[in-house]
């Protein structure tokens, strides 16, 4: 599995690249918040954005402040990790789905929930019961204060020890289009590696 890298580009360098991409002048970005020569400073790297300007940028350009910091967007990197995850366990890769989820499974709901579900399933399929049952105990407490009852099926059959479930109910197309969807948001935001790893998942499914 390739796991995108951390990317070498800088916050000047990456709203260069989306201001271009989406055909901004500096002016139309800058507006009356700053100057257009801060701006152009910032592109070429010789000055910093305070985190208020960064956030004005950031909605400028349609995309997130988080992006232009780090070169991609922590949410889309734990929804990422839990759809390989997923498609590990459906081709019998126990192991190498826990190690996919590590980091994923401490997000909030709904992501972290459904990593630490696909946790107790890796856990179950490795005769790990007591560990998966421990995860499954805290989590249903987070399913039903949400009123998730498709959530609440999952676990409910995780707890009987069945070893596969599918959130899209068994339909591998609904779980492939959600990877195109991913695959769609790392390319606004510029990330192709991780849109290239998406799409990948998507075909693994689609050819089974």
């Amino acid at each position: 599995m390739i796991w995108p890298s951390v990317s070498t580009e800088t916050i000047g360098q990456r709203i260069r690249k989306l201001r271009n991409e989406r055909g901004l002048s500096l002016a139309k970005v800058a507006k009356e918040d700053f100057s257009r020569a801060f701006l152009n400073q910032v592109e070429l790297g010789r000055a910093q954005p305070s985190t208020r300007v960064l956030r004005v940028i950031a909605t400028r350009l349609g995309t997130q402040a988080d992006y232009l910091l780090e070169g991609r967007l922590p949410g889309v990197d734990r929804e990422l990790a839990l759809e390989t995850a997923r498609v590990l366990l459906l081709h019998d890769h126990p192991r190498k789905a826990l190690q996919a989820l590590e980091g994923a499974e401490h997000g909030d709901w709904p992501v972290g929930t459904d990593a630490r579900l696909c946790k107790a399933g890796a856990l179950t399929m490795l005769g790990r019961d007591q560990e998966a049952r421990t995860l499954l105990r805290a989590e249903r407490k987070v399913i039903v204060a949400h009123q998730d009852k498709r959530r609440l099926e999952w676990w409910r059959s995780l707890w009987r020890g069945e070893r596969k479930f599918s959130l899209a109910g068994g339909d591998i197309r609904k779980a492939a289009n959600l990877h195109v969807k991913l695959a769609d948001r790392a390319v606004r935001t510029g990330d192709t590696r991780m849109a290239l790893e998406h799409y990948r998942a998507a075909r693994v499914l689609l050819e089974v």
